[in-house]
Formats: C-alpha cells, sequence, structure tokens
C-alpha cells in the first residue's frame, strides 16, 4: 500500500498485484468532459513540458489519476484492505508522517498480535508511544520496532 503517486514502486520492480496505489497515479489521465472520460498517457510529460494535458479525443483537460482530498480511494484499495489486514502477518511501515486518513489508519487496523516495523526520520502515529527503538534494545518486549 503506498501513498506515492510518482511510481517508483512500479519502477522499482514491485508488480501490480502486489501493489495498492491508494492515492492512484500520475502515469495516467482521464478526461473531465463527462461524456468523454478517455483515459491518456501523456499527463505526466505534458505536465513535465509545463503543457496542459488535453485529451486527444475531445479537447478538453485532462486530470492525473491521482486522488485528491474529498475523493474516493481506488475501488482496489476498497476491495482488498479489509482482508489484507485481517491476514497481515507483519506490517512495514516506512517513509512516512502517517497525517493522510484513511491509509495513516492501516497500522492500527492490524492485529494486536502483528509486529509493526517502522523505518523512518521519525517516530509517527501510535508507534511514538508503543515503539522499541532499534538502537536502545533493551530485550523487552514490544510488537513495534522503530528503525
Amino acid at each position: 500500500y503506498t501513498q506515492n503517486i510518482d511510481g517508483l514502486e512500479r519502477i522499482a520492480g514491485v508488480s501490480e498485484d502486489k501493489l495498492v496505489e491508494c492515492h492512484g497515479n500520475f502515469r495516467s489521465s482521464s478526461c473531465t468532459n463527462p461524456a468523454c472520460r478517455t483515459v491518456d498517457d501523456t499527463c505526466m510529460d505534458d505536465t513535465l513540458k509545463g503543457k496542459v494535458p488535453l485529451c486527444k479525443k475531445c479537447g478538453s483537460v485532462t486530470k492525473p489519476d491521482i486522488v485528491f482530498f474529498g475523493e474516493e480511494l481506488p475501488i482496489k484499495f476498497q476491495n482488498l484492505i479489509e482482508d489484507d489486514v485481517d491476514m497481515c502477518d507483519l506490517l512495514i511501515v516506512l517513509g512516512t508522517s502517517l497525517q493522510v486518513m484513511p491509509v495513516a489508519g492501516i497500522p492500527g487496523w492490524v492485529g494486536t498480535k502483528c509486529p509493526r516495523l517502522l523505518i523512518n526520520r521519525e517516530l509517527v502515529g501510535d508507534f511514538a508511544t508503543e515503539a522499541i527503538m532499534v538502537k536502545n534494545w533493551g530485550g523487552g518486549y514490544s510488537r513495534d520496532v522503530f528503525l
């Protein structure tokens, strides 16, 4: 599960069946004309060139297939999240502020016996009160580890 919209996980080789892009992606865009809704793959290139991305079919503006505040998360997230947190036997949280819901809630949704590893610059979320820091490992038990 990633909140990144830049597609770095795909570039790194994470397969589509293992990846849930919770906030969509910038690889594709959709026409904003309700009568058209054509999907295109030139939005990122156009935007990086300073051009307004336009639909090749009708000429309307296209919107990157990313989730803006107030919009629903992709159906893939909705279809998978409940079963995935129920089956999770290790949660790795990497490089996040855990500020944007609902993704920020995922660490709290896994079972209480599921170990959680946070690899981050700072402690965030409920890791801040529950984690054992690796550099101060004292042998105590916690389901959380912060590195």
